[in-house]
């Protein structure tokens, strides 16, 4: 996985969450604290946004594209 977003400055914040996910989500990312399981899932928010953000720059591109194999299938048709 992309890892490019730092840790930076750190905040101390209350949230309420429940236990039961936060365990869940602990075992399924295979992290030993609370705070690397938030920090990892917000990790993953920014890169999804960023992600998001080129699928919409590109789109356009990407529609026009065609692999070098679609594009002999066209040429013998």
């Amino acid at each position: 996985m992309v890892r490019g977003y730092g840790m930076g400055r750190k905040v101390r914040k209350t949230l309420n969450i429940d236990p039961e996910k936060l365990r869940q989500a602990r075992e399924y990312l295979r992290v030993d604290t609370d705070t690397e399981v938030i920090d990892r899932l917000l990790e993953d928010c920014v890169f999804e946004r960023d992600l998001a953000a080129l699928q919409r720059e590109f789109a356009p591109v990407l529609k026009r594209w065609r692999s070098r194999l679609a594009r002999q299938r066209r040429r013998r048709s």
